[in-house]
C-alpha cells in the first residue's frame, strides 16, 4: 500500500520554516553589516580615498558574503529553534499528530530543505564569495602596511618584498619541506626604489630561518657586470617576510571556491605545499549540507524533546 505523502502540509511547513530562516538570516546579516562596516571604517578612517562611503559599502557587503556563509550553522540552528518555538506556541505539532500524521514530518520537512539550501550555498553562493573576496583583499592590499604579495603559477612561485629603499621579487620552483623552510632553485631580483636592476641571486638551494634568508650554491650578477659569474657561494639576505607570515600569504582559502579547490590543491602538491588549509575548506563545504540538517535536529532537542523533559519534572515535582 503506497504511503500517503500530504504535499499541502509539506508546502505549509516549508513555508513557515522560510519565513523563520528569512527573519534570523536578516538579524545576522544586519549584525554582520554593521559590525564589518565599523571594521572597515576604522581601517580607512585615517586613508585617503576616492569616494570613500561607496567603497566602504562595497567592502562591506564583499565581506558579509563570506561571514554570513561562516555564520550559517549558527543561522539554521536558531532558525530551528525559532520554528519548532513557533509551532509548539500554537500547537501546530498536535494538530498536526492529532491528524495522524507524525511528527517526524515536521521535523525533516525543514531539515532536508536545509540539507538543500546548503548544497545550493555550494555551489552557487561560495563563487561568489571566492571572488568578492578576491577583490576586496586585492582593494584593501593597496592600503595595507604589508606590501609583501604572493603568487603561484605555472612558472613557480612568486614573492614581492618590499623595504624601504629596495624591492626583492623572488621565483621559486618549489617548496622542499612544506614547511617554506627551503626553496628549490630559486632566483632574487633585488631592484631599487624606482624598479632598476641591482643584482640577481641565482641559488639552488635556499634556507630559511625566520627572518634571515641562507643562499647555498648561488651564483650572482650584478647590474654592472656584462656577464654571470660562474663561481657559486653562499650568501645570506635579510627579509622582512617572516615564516608563518610566508604562509598566512601563500593563500586564502576564502578566495577559493567549491568549484576551483580540487584544481587549487593539486596545483599547491605540484609545487612542494600540501594545502592543508584548502583541504580542510574543501571537507567543510562537503559537510555543510549535513552539518545544516544536523542543526534542525537538534534544534528539535532544543525544543520539542527539553520541553517534554520539563513537563515531566513539573509533574514529578509538584506529586
Amino acid at each position: 500500500m503506497k504511503k500517503y505523502l500530504p504535499k499541502k502540509l509539506i508546502k505549509y511547513l516549508s513555508y513557515e520554516f522560510t519565513k523563520c530562516f528569512l527573519i534570523v538570516a536578516l538579524v545576522f546579516l544586519s549584525i554582520s553589516l554593521l559590525t564589518n562596516f565599523v571594521e572597515e571604517l576604522v581601517f580607512f578612517k585615517d586613508k585617503q580615498i576616492e569616494n570613500f562611503l561607496l567603497s566602504l559599502v562595497i567592502l562591506t557587503s564583499l565581506k558579509t558574503i563570506n561571514t554570513l556563509i561562516e555564520s550559517s550553522i549558527f543561522i539554521f540552528l536558531f532558525s530551528g529553534i525559532f520554528f519548532f518555538v513557533k509551532f509548539l506556541k500554537n500547537n501546530e505539532l498536535n494538530s498536526i499528530k492529532l491528524s495522524g500524521i507524525s511528527n517526524l514530518l515536521s521535523i525533516f520537512t525543514p531539515a532536508f530543505l536545509s540539507f538543500g539550501i546548503g548544497i545550493f550555498i555550494i555551489f552557487a553562493i561560495t563563487p561568489i564569495s571566492a571572488e568578492g573576496i578576491k577583490f576586496y583583499e586585492k582593494y584593501k592590499r593597496n592600503y595595507s602596511q604589508n606590501d609583501n604579495l604572493i603568487v603561484i603559477n605555472d612558472s613557480g612561485l612568486w614573492f614581492m618584498e618590499k623595504n624601504e629603499n629596495n624591492y626583492k621579487i623572488i621565483r621559486a620552483d618549489k617548496i622542499v619541506d612544506n614547511d617554506f623552510s627551503k626553496f628549490y632553485n630559486s632566483t632574487i631580483y633585488t631592484l631599487d626604489s624606482d624598479f632598476n636592476f641591482l643584482n640577481r641571486y641565482d641559488s639552488k638551494l635556499v634556507f630559511i630561518n625566520k627572518k634571515e634568508w641562507i643562499l647555498e650554491n648561488t651564483k650572482l650578477l650584478s647590474g654592472n657586470d656584462n656577464a654571470q659569474k660562474k663561481e657559486e657561494k653562499d650568501y645570506t639576505l635579510n627579509s622582512s617576510i617572516d615564516i608563518n607570515e610566508l604562509k598566512n600569504l601563500f593563500t586564502n582559502a576564502n578566495t577559493i571556491s567549491f568549484w576551483e579547490i580540487l584544481n587549487s590543491i593539486k596545483k599547491l602538491n605540484d609545487r612542494g605545499y600540501s594545502g592543508d588549509e584548502l583541504k580542510i575548506k574543501f571537507h567543510k563545504y562537503l559537510s555543510l549540507p549535513i552539518y545544516l540538517f544536523s542543526m534542525i535536529i537538534l534544534a528539535t532537542v532544543f525544543t520539542i524533546i527539553i520541553k517534554k523533559i520539563i513537563v515531566i519534572l513539573s509533574m514529578f515535582f509538584l506529586e
